[in-house]
């Protein structure tokens, strides 16, 4: 006799369905109303989002050469904008935020980007979202990194990233994916310590691909490319390869040497 013929039906039985709570969006309220707390966000970042800022900065990246005018929107304290910078010299990067905290941040790390002689040409203002304070076509390349789950009317802010953008420019939109496989949540949560509320925070405020999709098509955007890349969705305003390896070289480029 098999041991499922002696198992009761109940116990053979297993579950369907997710493992995690993330059929439904549960949004993010921007929490970070002081500076201390901006400080501390920024120098937790630099090592726990060390991996998709590098994926980032390899999207971007060749699209930001000598002259281009590029925005980042939702900069928080200005790292990537900085980092990116550092490593296109002749470009030229503007952040926006509606957060006065982080604003404060990104203007010290900025102060000591150039202290150090990386500091690029980049400024940062603060800025209804909703409203950029730019005219039409302003930029090569307008992007945002994991910002978009805060954001209270995305819908309003993605359009306004498409106005600002150059018609032969490049908009990117870089966050969290609330449907990515669940094997890959796990892995992270592995390495997540004393982060791992945040971070499933953040994984529930997260848009799915197909509310994505959704999103876009609301707002007459459809022809964009929405991708999942592990854990991470990337919305972009043309088709982008998207596929990343950790541990290939970029991130410090032209930061560490010269």
């Amino acid at each position: 006799m098999s041991s499922s013929e002696t198992t009761p039906a109940k116990l053979r039985r297993r579950p369907r369905g997710r493992i995690f709570d993330l059929a439904e969006r549960v949004p993010q309220k921007d929490t970070f109303d002081d500076v201390d707390q901006c400080r501390a966000y920024d120098r937790n970042i630099r090592t726990s989002m060390i991996i998709p800022m590098q994926h980032m900065m390899k999207l971007i990246g060749p699209h930001c050469g000598d002259g281009k005018e590029i925005l980042e929107v939702g900069c928080a304290s200005g790292l990537i904008s900085l980092r990116l910078a550092a490593q296109h010299p002749g470009a030229l990067f503007t952040g926006v935020d509606s957060n006065d905290a982080f604003l404060e941040v990104a203007r010290e790390n900025t102060i000591f980007s150039n202290l150090v002689g990386y500091g690029g040409d980049f400024s940062c203002e603060w800025a209804r979202l909703t409203r950029l304070p730019f005219e039409d076509d302003s930029f090569d390349v307008v992007f945002s990194f994991c910002a978009v789950a805060r954001w209270d009317k995305p819908d309003r802010i993605v359009s306004e990233c498409a106005r600002v953008c150059r018609p032969d420019g490049i908009v990117v939109l870089y966050d969290l994916a609330r449907d990515a496989d669940e094997g890959m949540v796990s892995f992270v949560l592995q390495y997540a310590d004393g982060d791992a509320e945040a971070f499933m925070t953040s994984l529930r405020a997260s848009y799915s691909e197909p509310e994505m999709r959704e999103l876009l098509d609301q707002r007459g955007l459809g022809s964009w490319t929405v991708a999942k890349e592990n854990i991470n969705l990337i919305t972009s305003s043309r088709p982008l390869h998207v596929g990343y390896s950790v541990g290939e070289p970029g991130i410090y480029d032209a930061v560490f040497t010269g």
